[in-house]
């Protein structure tokens, strides 16, 4: 029995439409959170260059290392320095662009409605409090270490230890902006306040 052929013709940009964001919640736009999310987005521009320089100095110290046997310390915490700031903006990131997780097996199920009251509860009683916290335990921290003039414990490692932690002050005001111009939305969508914009 000769085999059967068949030709599948596939639409790959239907397939990425389909797996990609389908759990997203698209809220209208209002004037403050458009101005919020492009001041956010500039940000965002900037920070996603430190992607490229971090793969550069990750692939020069894998070749002082190996190559020239030679390693510098402070080469390395600049890589995780630049790990940190990375990840703890992209937090921010996928809140502005609605790409964090969620568990869209129940999510899927519930009315736009019924989502935009959790999204409206999880920005007022999680994401606006962990800010507040962790911005309000984090100065004094900051200042702690530039104070002592902190600088890493390791041999040759980077002065101004301060300035990495900084970086958390900064991440979470970030993180705060992206949560109200969601919020903004949300309460756009839900109550008409501030007035949504039109397309």
């Amino acid at each position: 029995m000769a085999p059967i052929e068949t030709d599948v013709e596939l639409d790959l940009e239907k397939v990425e439409e389909a797996g990609a964001r389908t759990h997203a919640l698209d809220f209208p736009r209002t004037r403050i959170s458009d101005v919020i999310e492009r001041g956010l987005g500039a940000v965002s521009w900037v920070i996603n260059w430190l992607w490229i320089i971090l793969v550069l100095i990750i692939v020069v110290n894998v070749t002082m290392r190996y190559a020239l046997r030679i390693n510098y310390v402070w080469v390395e915490e600049v890589q995780w320095h630049i790990y940190a700031v990375g990840f703890m903006l992209g937090i921010g990131y996928a809140i502005l662009h609605d790409a964090h997780v969620r568990v869209d097996v129940l999510a899927a199920n519930f009315r736009q409605r019924t989502r935009a009251w959790i999204e409206l509860l999880s920005i007022l009683l999680i994401i606006f409090p962990m800010v507040y916290l962790i911005i309000a335990y984090a100065i004094p921290f900051v200042e702690a270490s530039w104070n002592r003039g902190e600088r890493s414990s390791a041999p040759g490692g980077l002065a101004n230890r301060w300035a990495i932690k900084a970086v958390i002050i900064v991440a979470f005001a970030y993180i705060g902006l992206a949560a109200l111009a969601r919020l903004l939305r949300v309460t756009a969508f839900l109550f008409g306040l501030p007035r949504p914009r039109r397309a």
